[in-house]
């Protein structure tokens, strides 16, 4: 027997060589692949944990820009105001009273927008004359606010939203007594909408736990974490971890995204970060590398192990995981992919272990915080929208106005002044129309009848300046309009067209007629100064959008465009063309409704 195994083994003998051969290519492949597939697994995690929490980081950074955006135009809207814009170019020595009534009305917008928005803990504006006010705070010392370094910063940043740094030692103190450390201050120019000068700036203090809600539930990987901070370093929100302060801002200075691995401790960290493209903050990924490539380490130890006990099962395992990874791996990259396209109900079915439990988790709740975000964004411009049509209408108190000019009116008859009597009635008639107890919609009848009376009006400040024809189809004079469609449109024709045309006399033109059986078309046209080509286009390109990032000096215009649009639809709304001989056509569709 011992002398048939010395046969077996010695070099010469076939199956010796074929065995060792076998075993050694056996041996080699396994090793090979199993090294690879550990090589793959680790560059796999460290890709994923990347996308996956540059994709996590993003989100928030894009729900921060939406609050912080959000807050720009709250600010904006506040500000152009036209109270607003009174108040503060009031002269408080010479128009004292005035500035008192003013004053009155900007604080009872002050105290509706922080009822409204509850995270505005603080809302503050100070004018370039000195004065100024506020929901919840008070000055300290006599010194005016305009010296103060958020001033400053606001107005250097022309009318953009700016992040102010560490609040301590500002001329403020809030009623309240808010922790420093429970709010972030933005502040925004407040510009003249005539001129385009400063006028002064508005100051919010921001509840921090609006930023705190996008990050502190965010876990990447066993000991991973989140934090926010600003351009100057100075965290924002971070959760309790001494590891925050150690890092160096310095690190996410190259670029607006990137990672860095480093030393803290004796322990790798890998820091991950991402700059917002709008407000000027970053948002920081830290994981513990070590823990995060431990798997890794000892899935590549047994790998070895198994290869040097039966190299066929080590090949048969290591297939298997390979399989066992790259699978769940690949299905939550084409989730991703189906959620960047805007597909938010993607969930991905998280029955596995480990790392990739954890990833799928973080996808999951990330989609659900995307479209909880997107839903509590589309709900906030929706109620901004209300508030300021319900300023608007607001703005006239209709008891007190009709009873001063019934007043006017038999003032007028006792004196036999019959050319004030005619236009008082034009006006009375005008606004009573206009506001229309406060309904929405009214007949077509009573806008024309609306219209003509503030034509009227008009006719009696300009005397010969222009003439006006109105044109209508008896047939649609019953359907209803959204009030106040036509005014707008016909002011501009008058003020932007007739009064800066050269003409001598001017005529504007009305003309209203069914389109088909479900449009109606309200046409406003007239022979004044008319617009460039340039300014047509592009107001008509500001009629088609949605949202408007940049500031547009066509309120009026947009406004019937965006209140037509809401309440028909996308293929109804504003369109101008330019009309031969000189002047501009204005064309509203609006959907025919009894």
């Amino acid at each position: 027997m011992l002398e048939k195994i010395k046969k077996i083994f010695k070099p010469e003998n076939m199956m010796f060589r074929m065995a060792a051969l076998n075993c050694g290519l056996l041996l080699l492949v396994t090793v090979v692949i199993t090294g690879t597939g550990n090589v793959i697994y680790q560059n796999s995690i460290e890709e994923s944990s990347y996308a996956n929490t540059m994709e996590i980081q993003n989100q928030v950074l894009k729900a921060l820009d939406l609050i912080f955006q959000s807050v720009s135009d709250n600010v904006a809207a506040l500000g152009a105001a036209p109270e607003f814009q009174e108040y503060l170019k009031v002269d408080e020595q010479k128009e004292q009273a005035q500035r008192v009534i003013l004053e009155s009305k900007v604080r009872d917008m002050l105290l509706r927008y922080s009822e409204h928005y509850e995270d505005y803990l603080n809302i503050v504006t100070a004018s370039e004359k000195g004065h100024y006010l506020s929901n919840d705070s008070y000055r300290i010392q006599k010194t005016p606010l305009t010296r103060e370094d958020w001033y400053q910063e606001a107005l250097k940043a022309d009318g953009e939203l700016v992040l102010t740094g560490n609040s301590l030692g500002r001329n403020l103190k809030s009623w309240k007594n808010y922790s420093t450390d429970s709010y972030v201050t933005a502040v925004q120019m407040v510009p003249d909408t005539e001129s385009g000068k400063p006028l002064g700036v508005i100051l919010v203090d921001l509840d921090i736990r609006s930023i705190q809600n996008l990050v502190e539930d965010i876990t990447m990987g066993q000991t991973g974490f989140s934090y926010i901070q600003d351009s100057q370093g100075k965290v924002l929100y971070a959760p309790k971890n001494k590891v925050v302060y150690r890092m160096n801002p310095e690190w996410f200075s190259q670029g607006d995204s990137g990672q860095v691995r480093c030393n803290i401790e004796g322990e790798m960290y890998n820091v991950i970060y991402s700059r917002s493209s709008y407000i000027d903050l970053t948002a920081v990924g830290v994981f513990d590398w070590g823990k995060t490539i431990q798997g890794a380490s000892q899935v590549r130890m047994a790998s070895i192990l198994i290869a040097v006990v039966i190299a066929v099962f080590a090949i048969v395992c290591s297939v298997v995981f390979a399989a066992s990874i790259t699978k769940p791996i690949s299905k939550l990259s084409r989730l991703m992919k189906r959620a960047q396209t805007g597909d938010l109900t993607v969930r991905f079915d998280n029955h596995y272990k480990g790392e990739i439990h954890q990833l799928g988790d973080a996808f999951n709740s990330m989609v659900a915080k995307t479209d909880e975000l997107l839903k509590l964004v589309y709900q906030e411009q929706k109620h901004k929208r209300e508030a300021e049509l319900q300023i608007l209408h607001e703005q006239i108190k209709p008891h007190f106005l009709y009873n001063t000019l019934d007043t006017i009116q038999w003032m007028a008859k006792g004196y036999h002044a019959q050319d004030i009597v005619d236009i008082v009635l034009a006006l009375s008639n005008f606004f009573r129309i206009s506001l229309s107890q406060g309904k929405e919609f009214i007949s077509l009848e009573q806008e024309i009848a609306m219209v003509k009376s503030y034509l009227d009006i008009q006719k009696f400040r300009y005397e010969e300046l222009f003439d006006y024809e109105v044109w209508t189809d008896p047939a649609i004079l019953k359907c209803q309009v959204p009030r106040l469609s036509l005014q707008p449109l016909i002011e501009n024709a008058l003020y932007h067209g007739i009064k800066e045309s050269e003409r001598e006399h001017g005529t504007i033109w009305i003309r209203v007629y069914p389109e088909g059986e479900d449009s109606v078309v309200l046409k406003v046209e007239d022979n004044g100064a008319g617009m460039t080509e340039e300014r047509c286009r592009q107001l008509n390109q500001w009629f088609a959008q949605k949202e408007r990032m940049a500031e547009v000096d066509a309120f009026g215009s947009l406004n019937v465009n965006d209140r037509v649009r809401m309440f028909y639809g996308e293929e109804y709304g504003l369109h101008y063309y330019l009309r031969e001989g000189g002047g501009v056509i204005a064309e509203l569709r609006i959907k025919r409704s009894k």
